[in-house]
């Protein structure tokens, strides 16, 4: 069967360039022959236009030295070439971004995702596809070798080659990664896993990550599969980019990219249970293992296919990532890699983060999902004002409905029997989920006496804005539940949660990043991206900021009006906070979770 090869060159790993060439055979080609760069990746809802990298693009007859053949571009991301046989296009690719996204070259490390180097030849994206890896020349990448789940056709010890895809949805499904790793491996259920990590200094203790990955693994593939568990790849893999700050994971069907601070890995002689920031790595790894069921393989109708020059739109993500993130966390506790009381505190942290969102009441969680690419993926000062997290709301909906489910089966059933009938579903018809599949999938497993209680749940909480009554869910189950008494005059944060800001610093100036609805902040007259001079007569410094700002707190409580001297737009103006003798009562709720 006539196939199409791409080849991958590292070319100049000091200006952060690989050569691509792809050769399109005769047989192939139709008239016109039009090529597409993906505007955006599965898993990231964004319109990224990776074309924005492409160089020196060039059309030529295969094996020939003849002229380039014409080529006409018809918007920023396709390209329709004047081909009469075989066909080689090349160009390079700038590649110098350290996200889980795109692609980065330089004399440490390569690291790609074929939507931001191999062109679809459009209707041909069905065939199969071949991928060249060219060995860099540098001396300095002499020992790289590489690590992808792509299936190998030919290649040499260090893993440059030949690999092959079934078809190009297969192609850009398998991100590659070139460089030294720290290798830790492990089965589960018969499947061999491992996680590779780049940009180490220091070794980590592959002994602990081997043991905890191993247990959320296992735990996740009972799971979806508890009488005969097994995994739905042949392998998997973690490919970890450590760097000195940064976080983020982005799910393929059989393997993940990751990227971590150094210090929230695992090393020798630590005392993990001191360790929160490893704690969230291993709910980063939950999070895009259970991706591959949930999104990966189950996914919802709008992304069945992928349309990658265009948005994608669903009212689902909250389903697909909201539910994904309440099991992330579950799975730590079943797993035993974290004990009821931190998992109780993860929750916690959920919870309070959502309520002290004001956007949580202007923006459904079903509005949340279908404006994802507007929206929460292109976040700016008034994000908290005017979104709520899928990700965050939809996890406490999961919760909420995990509760529901029980108690009204009096525990014989609960949201895993649901999700286990998804998992059911989408092997037997591999078709991708309409916007009410999941309604059905309640009637279906827990019968129509539940559908009343879902679909009004689903009216208040996805299509509405009400608060999940969380409160009242959780001492349901025996827990104990309560306000926090935090004063805002004792605690920073609570101060600043309080007058409604968020800040950073800015060549020695406090910047106001978010200020927001109905805080103190915003009713003085701040907005976001003032920069605060002084507070009360006192200079405003990183080191002093917060004493400052519980001191402003006190003030106010004590019935004395606090003047802010602050600039924007490089104009200074004075911003008066009035004295509130209600000032705790303008505090954001928060709530605390306990055994009893």
């Amino acid at each position: 069967m006539a196939h199409l090869r791409y080849r991958i060159n590292p070319i100049d790993l000091n200006g952060h360039r690989y050569g691509v060439t792809i050769f399109i055979p005769k047989s192939l080609t139709v008239s016109p022959l039009k090529v597409q760069l993906p505007s955006w990746i599965p898993g990231s809802y964004m319109i990224r236009d990776f074309s924005k990298h492409l160089e020196s693009f060039i059309a030529k007859p295969a094996g020939s030295k003849n002229k380039p053949i014409v080529v006409k571009k018809l918007d920023s991301h396709t390209w329709e070439i004047a081909a009469q046989g075989d066909v080689e296009v090349s160009y390079q690719v700038y590649a110098f971004d350290t996200s889980v996204r795109t692609a980065y070259l330089d004399q440490t490390r390569g690291f790609f995702n074929a939507t931001s180097l191999c062109l679809n030849v459009l209707g041909a994206s069905h065939l199969p596809c071949e991928l060249e890896l060219v060995k860099p020349l540098s001396k300095n990448s002499y020992d790289w070798s590489v690590e992808t789940t792509l299936p190998a056709r030919q290649v040499d010890r260090q893993g440059f080659g030949l690999y092959k895809a079934a078809n190009y949805d297969t192609l850009i499904d398998h991100p590659v990664a070139m460089g030294q790793f720290q290798v830790v491996s492990w089965t589960s259920y018969g499947t061999p896993h491992r996680m590779v990590i780049q940009g180490l200094i220091d070794s980590v203790d592959q002994k602990q990550l081997a043991k905890d990955l191993k247990a959320i693994c296992d735990a996740h593939i009972a799971f979806f599969d508890p009488v005969k568990p097994r995994a739905p790849f042949k392998q998997y893999c973690f490919i970890v980019n450590a760097v000195g700050d940064g976080y983020g994971g982005l799910e393929h069907r059989d393997s993940t990219v990751l990227l971590c601070k150094r210090d929230d890995l695992p090393y020798q002689g630590q005392n993990l249970k001191k360790h929160p920031a490893y704690e969230d790595f291993l709910g980063l790894c939950s999070h895009e293992y259970f991706h591959s069921w949930m999104v990966k393989r189950i996914k919802p109708r709008a992304f069945d296919p992928y349309r990658l020059d265009q948005k994608n739109h669903t009212g689902l993500l909250w389903l697909f990532e909201g539910f994904t993130s309440y099991y992330d966390d579950l799975q730590l506790l079943r797993s035993g890699r974290i004990d009821i009381t931190r998992y109780l505190k993860r929750i916690e942290k959920t919870w309070n983060m959502v309520l002290r969102g004001p956007g949580r009441h202007k923006q459904s969680l079903s509005e949340s999902s279908f404006d994802a690419w507007t929206k929460y993926y292109q976040m700016d000062e008034n994000t908290p004002n005017a979104v709520v997290s899928y990700y965050a709301k939809g996890s406490l909906l999961a919760l909420a409905l995990d509760i529901k489910i029980r108690d009204h089966t009096k525990q014989k059933q609960s949201l895993d029997d649901v999700m286990r009938h998804l998992w059911e579903m989408y092997q037997l018809t591999e078709a991708g989920m309409a916007e009410d599949d999941f309604d059905r999938a309640i009637e279906f497993v827990i019968g129509p006496s539940f559908t009343k209680t879902w679909m009004q749940m689903k009216s208040d909480y996805v299509d509405g804005m009400k608060d999940i009554p969380l409160d009242s869910l959780l001492t349901s189950l025996g827990l104990k539940v309560a306000l926090k008494e935090s004063l805002p005059s004792e605690h920073p944060e609570t101060a600043k949660q309080l007058l409604g800001i968020r800040v950073t610093t800015q060549q020695g100036w406090v910047k106001l990043t978010h200020v927001l609805d109905g805080g103190l902040a915003q009713q003085a007259g701040l907005a976001a991206g003032d920069y605060i001079s002084s507070i009360n007569g006192e200079r405003a410094t990183s080191g002093r900021l917060d004493h400052l700002l519980t001191q402003l707190v006190q003030k106010l409580s004590r019935g004395q009006a606090v003047k802010v001297v602050a600039y924007r737009h490089e104009q200074e103006f004075i911003a008066t906070f009035q004295a509130r003798s209600d000032i705790a009562a303008c505090q954001p709720k928060q709530y605390t979770i306990s055994v009893k």
